[in-house]
């Protein structure tokens, strides 16, 4: 989102990170042991983001949900 609003392709008029706590998420930090599985992680998805989600639920054995059917190409848990 800050990407995507940084490049002018998005408007924020609200602070995404007080609206999710405030909505009962829980943030979720990057870490070094998330970032392993992209060392094996096939290319069927180009976009590096993704691939770091992909490659996040790998390591956590989180579920992801996503409308992407390239998701389906690696071994991550989808919400169906």
């Amino acid at each position: 989102m800050m990407i995507k609003s940084s490049i002018g392709k998005l408007t924020l008029d609200f602070d995404p990170i007080l609206l999710a706590q405030q909505s009962g998420f829980l943030l979720l930090d990057y870490s070094a042991e998330d970032a392993v599985p992209l060392k094996s992680l096939a290319y069927h998805h180009k976009d590096p983001f993704d691939r770091m989600l992909i490659s996040q639920s790998i390591s956590r054995s989180y579920k992801i949900m996503t409308a992407d059917s390239k998701f389906a190409l690696y071994d991550c848990k989808l919400v169906r």
